[in-house]
């Protein structure tokens, strides 16, 4: 698949998510504000109650707890490939040699933005030293519960409760991997809004997104138990071409989670210990993924 291609699909999930917000905001604007100012009438005399025992606060600069996925093969092959992608054509002349022509939708490098000969060669060079599968399959799931479903994964998505709101926007998956995009309202000391990205890696597949973190000599990682029992991990990384971007980083049997934090609730956290990471990584059952 063409870089130009993935644009379009990318413009076309960006329309599909525009449409989804529209007809959800009708039906929940009401329900929103109505809990909101449930919420807020609640802080006035109860203090929210932070799941979990006190945390341990990593300096800043140590990467070791994110080892589990350093070390892994998934995590380096992709490394390999971005290092790779990043040197290729980069003056995208053989790109426009390409042109944008139809991609057959059994192209077996499709999850890929593969172009050329070079690339199909690099892509099985990587599968061969990692031992890892090319990933294939693409589709668009546009319900959740079909998501999960077709993913084989339990609920994992914490939609309302006393300290969260969710939407779920748009989804997309290759052979159980898959993005998922939704908006969480979180009632914490205050009540905030985040956009996020919810990646699953599925273990033994090549995937080339969602473990790009580029240089990670320079992070702040906290480890966090989650009222689900479940350790996870958030990761404040900056990096020269994008600053700083938060994570939240979950190992499970098969698979590794990443959530990418959007918007404005990335921009203004600097600190692993603020409370709306935990909510936020709370309002997921990340034992319903194998």
């Amino acid at each position: 698949m063409i870089k130009k291609k993935v644009m379009i699909i990318l413009i076309a999930a960006m329309i599909m998510i525009c449409s989804l917000t529209a007809c959800q905001k009708t039906g929940d604007e009401t329900e929103s504000s109505d809990w909101q100012r449930e919420r807020t009438v609640e802080k006035t005399t109860v203090e929210t109650e932070i799941s979990g025992t006190e945390q341990e606060t990593i300096p800043q600069g140590n990467a070791d707890l994110l080892a589990f996925l350093t070390d892994s093969p998934e995590y380096k092959a992709s490394e390999e490939w971005r290092e790779f992608d990043d040197g290729y054509d980069t003056d995208f002349a053989i790109l426009e040699q390409v042109g944008n022509e139809p991609v057959d939708p059994d192209y077996e490098y499709e999850a890929y933005c593969c172009y050329s000969p070079e690339m199909e060669e690099k892509i099985e060079e990587i599968c061969e030293k990692y031992g890892l599968t090319k990933l294939s399959g693409f589709r668009i799931v546009d319900d959740y519960n079909d998501l999960c479903s077709k993913a084989g994964i339990g609920d994992f998505c914490e939609r309302a409760s006393e300290n969260v709101k969710q939407t779920i926007l748009s989804s997309y998956m290759y052979d159980g991997a898959f993005l998922m995009e939704g908006i969480a309202a979180l009632a914490g000391s205050s009540i905030h809004e985040v956009s996020y990205q919810f990646s699953r890696v599925v273990k033994g597949y090549f995937t080339s997104a969602y473990l790009d973190f580029g240089d990670l000599t320079e992070c702040n990682v906290r480890a966090y138990t989650t009222k689900k029992g479940e350790n996870v991990f958030f990761a404040n990384i900056t990096n020269e071409g994008w600053g700083e971007k938060i994570y939240i980083i979950a190992d499970r049997e098969k698979s590794f989670i990443v959530i990418n934090v959007l918007g404005d609730m990335s921009s203004d956290i600097t600190d692993v210990n603020d409370e709306r990471l935990e909510l936020l990584a709370d309002a997921f059952d990340f034992t319903a993924i194998p």
